[in-house]
């Protein structure tokens, strides 16, 4: 399920998600992917100082997961310090309990709790594809389970 909460829709926007592509809730045991292809980014007005993030929670939507890697979110501000990597013209971002492995999966990884967990996506200076609607984040997608 996915919440919007928009302040002014000039400022920003909040989308929260607690379910995978099939509906299911979220839980670090198990590895997702969101994958966006590198022309689909979510529109924001970076002119304007636009960015967005995908902001990892614990069950109480209101408190920051611990990370063993010091990450509670990706987003631009990874991208432009080049944190994060793209494959064939595709940004994968990795979100599970257990780090992964391989090294762009490594790279590209939100660490999750050890249950569940939700998602916040914010967009600042969204751009008007975010605001009439028509831009849609791609789906958590399930890959495997512990």
């Amino acid at each position: 399920m996915i919440y919007i909460f928009v302040d002014d829709h000039h400022e920003a926007m909040y989308l929260t998600r607690g379910t995978d592509s099939h509906g299911q809730p979220l839980n670090g045991r198990e590895l997702y992917t969101m994958t966006f292809d590198d022309d689909a980014l979510p529109p924001v007005d970076r002119s304007c100082g636009g960015f967005w993030s995908l902001t990892m929670y614990n069950d109480d939507i209101f408190m920051l997961a611990d990370s063993p890697n010091g990450r509670v979110n990706l987003g631009t501000v990874h991208l432009d310090a080049n944190d994060l990597r793209f494959a064939d013209g595709k940004l994968t971002l990795h979100l599970s309990h257990d780090e992964p492995a391989e090294d762009n999966a490594r790279a590209n990884w939100l660490p999750a709790p050890a249950g569940r967990f939700c998602l916040a996506i914010r967009s600042y200076v969204p751009g008007e594809e975010l605001v009439n609607g028509t831009y849609i984040f791609p789906d958590l997608i399930r890959e495997s389970s512990s």
